[in-house]
């Protein structure tokens, strides 16, 4: 489905705001690709089945939170199903190869998308407070607002080990809203998939999506929400009062 023109100008009314972070402020695939080819060669994988885990195959499958993306980067690069038992056994040790891998590269390939600072700074110059939600591990949402510059911006900061589910279940954006103290009626969520779109819909939240971000292949544009956008810096909010 797509926005009417109408709609994508009107202005978003919200008294607080929750910004995803891979896919919606920084571009990550790069840091994903080097860490997860550090991993596999960790794991003892052939480098024609390293190869097979690139950018390309990255861009459909990062969202889900790091123990789907190892999963399903450990089967692709084996040529087994993603529910193979075998690989399921190995997502621990890949986790420990991955986590010192990300730690040390954490933001070196990855750059902040255009409009994303600019975008920030309108919502804090309206004095709307703001969450940074992501399925990424709460450490590495954190190195990587720092290294940034976007830190700042944020109250605070939930990665997917933050709460009990993650994103597209509305228990993380349900426990953000209460952390910055705003109904979830009164509170956008900005994303860049449906994985935000389900979870910001099940909350209770409106949820405005960018059309540059990781939406698993399919156009974001056919997903509902109160505007697609092409830049952060292109959203017109209000204060609700």
């Amino acid at each position: 489905m797509t926005v009417n023109l109408h709609r994508q100008l009107s202005a978003i009314p919200a008294r607080a705001v929750i910004v995803d972070l891979d896919g919606t402020m920084v571009d990550t695939l790069g840091d994903f690709v080097v860490v997860l080819q550090h991993t596999l060669a960790d794991m003892g994988c052939h480098p024609v089945e390293i190869a097979r885990v690139d950018r390309a195959f990255l861009e459909l499958t990062v969202g889900k939170g790091t123990e789907d993306l190892l999963r399903r980067s450990l089967a692709h690069a084996w040529g087994l199903p993603d529910d193979d038992a075998e690989v399921a056994a190995q997502v621990p040790q890949a986790w420990r190869h991955y986590q010192g891998h990300y730690q040390r590269l954490n933001g070196q390939h990855a750059d902040v998308f255009p409009g994303v600072a600019e975008g920030l700074a309108q919502l804090a110059a309206l004095g709307l407070p703001m969450a940074c939600l992501t399925n990424k591990p709460t450490a590495f949402a954190e190195q990587l607002l720092q290294l940034k510059g976007l830190r700042g911006h944020f109250a605070c900061v939930f990665g997917g080990d933050a709460f009990e589910r993650k994103k597209p279940d509305p228990l993380p954006l349900l426990k953000t809203c209460e952390a910055l103290g705003v109904a979830p009626a009164d509170t956008v969520m900005v994303g860049d998939s449906s994985n935000d779109a389900q979870a910001a819909t099940a909350a209770g939240c409106g949820v405005v999506l960018v059309r540059y971000g990781y939406n698993h292949g399919h156009p974001i544009d056919e997903v509902p929400a109160l505007a697609h956008v092409d830049r952060m810096d292109q959203i017109e909010w209000q204060v609700r009062t």
